[in-house]
């Protein structure tokens, strides 16, 4: 074909080649310009079903596209068949795909921002059609010498027009996707779409959150070693939380991505709250571009690139947009490989018996001179322990000791048959030995961080598209097993929970009358109780350490703390009789979480709800903490400051303070006593 006419079409040269078709570079004699063809292979065409299906997706691909009109999007110039072969002219794009952009390192956060509005716009647009592209990954976007983005590939693309006519909305009817058919990558697709269910925009903004993903972080953030490692990771865990992957990325950014990629729908953005938000972030961008990762510099020269059908082509050499700001920055940390892992394993758990076993040794010494003093003050009767190994193990070192002490000190302390000479030496020994354990503790500790470092990065594995059947089948059968799992161990419900406490409990009440506290705890329950369920509580559990409630949503539990510290002065104006003002503290985490009957929460062993009361033992009075992921879960961040002087299970917290009105002040009693007393004393 290539140097040959084709129509009105001139052959020059071949981008890419697939199972089911070819892509070539032509010239349209007609307009001079040149153009992408594709042509559906007459093999591929007369292949009974299989056939079928690509005649269908090339028919697909050329009606959804041809209707949109678009900068992001490819344009399509003509569809037709000649000499029984089916092609689609379509517009020529010089540059690369976001794929070799990326190039596994973080971008620029002003380019991210730039290619994820055009492509947001161009999905709007689409969406406002009644056209979902179903297929939207890294590869099918290209990026053009100006920095414009291009959406390409709507093979997959779901019609869904309500104002077209009757007979023009069944045309997908001959390849329409049928029901429970995992139709797209993997790697990019949305829980609703892996699950094989109907999907509408929002699947769409699910595969935008993975492409915003990859270009601040330069990996996918579900990619495991075998596509049904990818879907259920997909169905089952969160991603990472893109600042502690590349800490340039702006929290407005980060909440956006983490936003697209929430697990329900109805929780994602749509298209034009996602191109709002870039553009916002572009016109602030003098805040953070000095702090923005960089891409390495690309060649100005074009450089043809083959691009795999169903993909349309495009070649050449991507350039940063006018203006854009390139620094330096350092590289993500290397993927740890399984054998490193183990290493670093073996090395912490061998460091950490050590640690143990010298721990013991080292604790008998100190704890022989307690046992002669106790022996020789006749507290222990001589005869007891005469004659046994660990006497003789005792007076091995005490003797000796005693003996060199006699010669350095010139008096005997003894104090009514106490010598506390063995009382001096033995806390002497104490001090030593704490001394000595330090650099073995900070050995364990380093070993136990790079383990963990390790964990938290594994090596990433190839991209693995689902194209064939075989693979298709077996997608649907670990979505069924998955399904079956969860009806019958009742996991797979993603539940935020929130703990509480009240400060300082003990010492509020350690004066009062017994029917005062009494009082005062059951209106605290009511008081709290109100709350919960008016922020939709689906389980609280009431005990004498604190208070748990789960919520459907973090936004739900994050609110119910709010409220609670808000409302804190009022409840403690009149409401109790106590002396003492009460102080809560609140911690948010968020989970897979099984609610059995007949259990309370404060039964179940879950390390969500143990983060969540980690969070909360960790938090000052009257603030609420949580987790850097558990913010990025949330709708509204506001208010809340990152907390710079502690870590609470190797998470970044964020900390929020309600803002006490003149009109909830508290007594000027309790306000006194809460400013008197420290920090400390108010953690008893």
């Amino acid at each position: 074909m290539i140097g040959k006419e084709f129509g009105s079409y001139k052959i020059e040269s071949k981008i890419g080649e697939g199972g089911m078709g070819v892509v070539y570079r032509a010239t349209d004699t007609d307009l001079d310009r040149p153009v992408a063809i594709k042509m559906v292979l007459d093999s591929t065409a007369k292949e009974g079903s299989q056939g079928a299906e690509a005649v269908a997706r090339f028919l697909r691909e050329a009606k959804a596209a041809s209707r949109l009109q678009h900068p992001a999007i490819v344009h399509i110039y003509k569809f037709g068949v000649q000499d029984n072969t089916r092609y689609l002219v379509m517009e020529f794009i010089e540059g690369k795909n976001l794929r070799a952009v990326i190039a596994r390192r973080p971008m620029p956060v002003e380019r991210i921002c730039e290619i994820a509005a055009q492509v947001a716009d161009g999905l709007g647009v689409a969406h406002e059609m009644g056209v979902i592209h179903r297929d939207l990954k890294a590869e099918n976007i290209m990026v053009t010498s100006r920095g414009q983005a291009k959406i390409l590939d709507f093979g997959l693309a779901k019609v869904a027009d309500p104002l077209l006519a009757s007979e023009e909305t069944t045309m997908d009817d001959g390849y329409k996707t049928q029901l429970g058919t995992v139709l797209g990558t993997v790697s990019s697709m949305s829980p609703e779409q892996a699950m094989g269910r109907e999907v509408d925009t929002k699947a769409d903004i699910f595969s935008l959150g993975v492409v915003l993903y990859e270009m601040a972080t330069g990996a996918n953030p579900f990619l495991g070693p075998t596509p049904q490692a990818t879907l259920a990771r997909i169905l089952h865990h969160q991603p990472e939380l893109v600042s502690l992957v590349n800490p340039a990325i702006p929290p407005e950014l980060e909440r956006l991505i983490h936003l697209c990629l929430r697990k329900e729908p109805k929780q994602r953005p749509s298209a034009q709250e996602v191109t709002n938000t870039c553009k916002r972030l572009l016109a602030t961008a003098s805040t953070w571009a000095a702090t923005a990762t960089a891409l390495p510099a690309a060649s100005a020269a074009p450089v043809l690139v083959p691009i795999p059908v169903p993909a349309p082509p495009g070649s050449g050499a991507a350039k940063p947009p006018s203006g854009s700001q390139r620094v330096s920055s350092p590289l993500p940390p290397a993927p740890a490989s399984p054998a490193t892992v183990k290493r670093l394993a073996w090395t912490y758990y061998g460091i950490k018996a050590f640690r143990i076993l010298m721990a013991l040794a080292t604790l008998t010494v100190p704890l022989s001179f307690f046992v002669y003093m106790l022996v020789a003050a006749q507290i222990v009767r001589i005869e007891i322990v005469e004659g046994t190994a660990v006497w003789s193990y005792v007076k091995a070192i005490v003797i000796p000791a005693l003996a060199a002490a006699e010669k350095v000190f010139t008096f005997r302390p003894v104090v009514s048959g106490w010598n506390l000479m063995l009382l001096g030496l033995g806390l002497g020994l104490l001090v030593i030995r704490h001394l000595l354990m330090l650099p073995i503790e900070r050995m364990e500790f380093s070993a136990k961080a790079r383990l963990v470092r390790a964990r938290a990065n594994p090596a990433q594995m190839t991209a693995a598209p689902l194209t064939d059947r075989g693979v298709n089948n077996r997608l649907t059968l670990l979505r069924e097993y998955s399904e079956g799992q969860q009806r019958r161990s009742g996991r797979g419900q993603r539940l935020a929970v929130l703990s509480i406490d009240v400060v300082g409990w003990s010492r509020m009440t350690m004066d009062e009358d017994a029917l005062v506290t009494e009082h005062a705890f059951a209106e605290y329950k009511k008081f709290i109780d109100r709350l919960l369920r008016s922020h939709n509580a689906q389980k609280t559990s009431f005990s004498p350490s604190g208070t748990l409630c789960a919520f459907e949503s973090t936004d739900d539990a994050v609110a119910a703390a709010q409220a609670i510290l808000k409302e804190l002065p009022w409840f403690n104006e009149g409401v109790h009789k106590l002396k003492s003002a009460f102080h809560v503290r609140c911690g948010v985490n968020s989970g897979e979480l099984a609610l059995p009957e007949g259990k309370t929460l404060d039964e179940l062993r879950s390390a969500v709800i143990d983060i969540a009361a980690d969070m909360q033992k960790s938090a000052p009075p009257d603030t609420l903490w949580l987790s850097g992921e558990v913010l990025a879960e949330a709708s509204d961040g506001s208010g809340f400051a990152t907390v710079t002087s502690q870590k609470v299970d190797g998470r970044t917290c964020y900390e929020w303070r309600a803002l006490v009105s003149r009109g909830h002040a508290q007594p000027a009693t309790a306000c006194r006593r809460a400013t008197s007393r420290s920090q400390k004393f108010l953690r008893l």
